[in-house]
Formats: structure tokens, C-alpha cells, sequence
């Protein structure tokens, strides 16, 4: 897994050398970089959402019907945009066509939405990252954790610590597309475990976790449980995508 990881980064730099530099989106020039002006602009547009939980709304507001109705464990996700086109064709490029060069763009994207909300001193508060941990069979079968890759940049980018070995997916779940959301619940629910000899790390920190899609909560609310349960003070979510409600 690290070799191939490896391998396909240093593949997409020798790419982005060799080949004019293109808007992974548009396709159109964009002056050596991974996105143009206009793409970028556009993604980075101003959403209406609930500052509580990210849900797609018709108009901004502290707490969403949905939030009132669910007993969310995390402080407040803070999301890129919607799970719509562009955002949900990149993540599946990254996930499932294993072009990690969409990765890189995504996390480049979230970090720029990031610092549009947070301040310095804001930022400061924050102890550790932790992308939401694939299980091992799925980890080694898709060769790579996607939440991870973004997470890794966001570290780069951003100079906020990575957490890894302090909590694991113990459960193999099925994939939660198609699931209601009681489904959803109890599919992952006891999903992460910590691991006991490191985790006096997180007593009294303030946790960032990192994941590509936030659909239900479900998956997050399940991490935060056994985050909380390590008494960490604070939880809070990024991810690229919130996807809406159906209706």
C-alpha cells in the first residue's frame, strides 16, 4: 500500500511536468495549476448551510430540522460544498479510479474554504487531524484511505498534527449507500475502536476529524462516540462534501 502510494504520487508529478498544465474540471489552461480561475471561484462560492451540521439548506441557520431531531456527538462540520458536480465526480476519481492528483485538488480547495471561516487563532485551538480509519481488508483492496490522502495534505498545508494509530476500524461494514438511515446507524455502530496504550494522547484535546463525504452522520457520529469516550474535549468535522437530505 505505501509502495503503490508512493509510487502514484511520484506519477502524477512526472505527469503535471511533462503534460500542459490543464483545470482538472474544465480542462481548459490554467496556468500550471490544478484548477482554473473560474472553476475555483465557482466551488468556492458561497453555500447556505447549517453551521451546526453542513446540511444543504435554502437559507444559512445555526441549527437545521434534521440536527434538532439527532443527537450529533461532533461540535460542527464545516464542508466544501455540496456532494453535487464538480465536487462528486473528483471524489470518485480519487476513490475508485485511484487518481490521487484529485485528491490533491480537493484538499487544496478545503484548506482555501477552511481559512474563508476560520481565523489564525481559531485554526491555533486545533491538537490533531485524524481521517476517518478504513477498515484493513478495505484498505487493502482499494490500496489506499482517500480521507487519509486529503488529511495528509491539510497537514502540509495547515501545520496541524496527525493522529493515526490512537483509534482503527474493527468492524467491516457494508457499504452504506442505499441504507436508510436507522440502517445506516446500526451498521456502524461500535464500528472504531481506540487503542488503549496510546490513548491517553487525546485526553483533553481538540480533535479535527477529516473525511471525503458526509451523508447521513451516521459513519462520524460513530468515530465521535469513541473519541469522547477517550475524553477529548472537542470534536470537530471537515469533509469535501455534505450530501442532502432526500426528500
Amino acid at each position: 500500500m505505501i509502495i503503490f502510494n508512493f509510487i502514484a504520487q511520484q506519477t502524477t508529478r512526472l505527469i503535471e511536468q511533462i503534460l500542459p498544465a490543464q483545470c482538472l474540471i474544465c480542462a481548459l489552461p490554467s496556468n500550471s495549476k490544478l484548477i482554473c480561475l473560474h472553476c475555483e471561484k465557482k466551488i468556492l462560492s458561497k453555500r447556505n448551510y447549517c453551521l451546526h451540521c453542513a446540511l444543504p439548506l435554502a437559507k444559512t441557520t445555526e441549527y437545521c430540522g434534521d440536527c434538532l431531531n439527532k443527537d450529533y456527538r461532533f461540535e460542527h462540520v464545516h464542508a466544501l460544498g455540496d456532494y453535487t458536480k464538480p465536487l462528486s465526480t473528483l471524489i470518485k476519481q480519487l476513490k475508485y479510479q485511484k487518481q490521487l492528483i484529485a485528491g490533491e485538488l480537493l484538499a487544496n480547495l478545503l484548506v482555501k474554504s477552511v481559512l474563508s471561516r476560520y481565523t489564525a487563532s481559531e485554526l491555533a485551538q486545533f491538537d490533531f487531524l485524524l481521517a476517518v480509519p478504513l477498515h484493513n481488508k478495505k484498505l487493502t483492496s482499494r490500496g489506499f484511505n482517500q480521507a487519509q490522502i486529503i488529511c495528509d495534505s491539510l497537514h502540509k498545508q495547515l501545520q496541524i498534527p496527525i493522529i493515526t494509530h490512537q483509534i482503527s476500524r474493527n468492524r467491516l461494514t457494508t457499504p452504506q449507500e442505499g441504507l436508510t438511515i436507522k440502517q445506516r446507524q446500526r451498521n456502524v455502530e461500535n464500528a472504531f475502536v481506540s487503542n488503549t496504550r496510546e490513548s491517553y494522547l487525546l485526553k483533553d484535546k481538540n480533535i479535527l476529524v477529516i473525511d471525503d463525504v458526509v451523508t447521513t452522520g451516521a459513519t462520524t457520529n460513530s468515530l465521535c462516540k469513541t473519541l469522547l469516550k477517550q475524553q477529548v474535549n472537542s470534536i470537530t468535522v471537515w469533509c469535501v462534501s455534505r450530501t442532502a437530505l432526500e426528500k
